[in-house]
């Protein structure tokens, strides 16, 4: 029941990504393992999300049905020794799970081409599209999304904050690399789930003079994002922001 393909996917994954309802719902009647995850780092679940958030026809037609049989009632994480619990119902249950799919979707692009990472602005480009069934209306304003990431910063003082995200710069952020998913029973951080060795980013054509290339901007989005990878790595091994940046730039 959870064979795996040559993309490291089980038969779940697969009619998640394809938005098959009644093909879900059969296999988990056969008790189909929602928690296994592919070469990604995702499980079935946000292998959902991850094609909701790049097209908005399977997101408003499909997601919902899916949502309903695959998203887990709560998620696990561990963050500074503490276990904490993301409720279903929770903002940032459905955040964190979106971050993890922008780390494929945006964080390389927007790294790449402007040294950017994660923002508001970009969950609220990716909600606008979801139904309401799903996120309500003003759970998607951009406003209200600023103000559950600043809620999470890892050094905010907040008797409800759950450390999930760390602000690089201002409106910039990243998933806390300290924090920890259970994943298929054991708990694993955060940029061990997920691969930094896999971010990308668009190719794009040289600048040419003649027969000469004059400007290649896909070297220079590869040097990038090996610099952001070193980063994620310094801070997943306890180094603060301003330490990896340093340690980067000596790169």
């Amino acid at each position: 029941m959870d064979f795996r393909n040559v993309f490291d996917q089980t038969p779940l994954m697969v009619a998640s990504r394809m938005g098959n309802a009644e093909l879900i719902e059969a296999l988990l009647d056969r008790d189909a393992d929602t928690n296994r995850t592919d070469a990604n780092g995702l499980n079935a679940f946000q292998i959902a999300l991850e094609r909701a958030c790049a097209d908005e026809r399977f997101a408003r037609r499909r997601l919902p049905a899916v949502y309903e049989r695959l998203a887990p009632p709560s998620l696990d994480i561990q963050v500074d020794g503490r276990l904490l619990k993301l409720d279903r119902r929770l903002m940032e249950y459905l955040l964190l799970s979106i971050a993890m799919v922008l780390f494929y979707q945006r964080l390389g692009e927007n790294y790449a081409t402007r040294r950017a990472l994660m923002s508001a602005a970009d969950i609220e480009a990716i909600l606008a599209q979801f139904p309401e069934s799903i996120v309500p209306a003003r759970r998607k304003k951009r406003q209200y999304i600023s103000s559950i990431l600043a809620k999470n910063e890892i050094d905010r003082d907040d008797p409800y904050n759950r450390k999930l995200f760390l602000r690089w710069r201002r409106g910039e952020y990243i998933i806390n690399p300290r924090l920890s998913l259970r994943i298929e029973g054991e708990w694993r951080r955060i940029y061990e789930v997920l691969s930094p060795e896999r971010l990308g980013a668009q190719l794009r054509d040289p600048l040419r003079w003649g027969q000469h290339i004059v400007h290649d901007p896909n070297a220079a989005a590869e040097q990038a994002l090996d610099s952001l990878r070193a980063q994620l790595q310094a801070l997943s091994d306890g180094q603060t922001p301003a330490e990896s940046s340093a340690g980067s730039l000596r790169r």
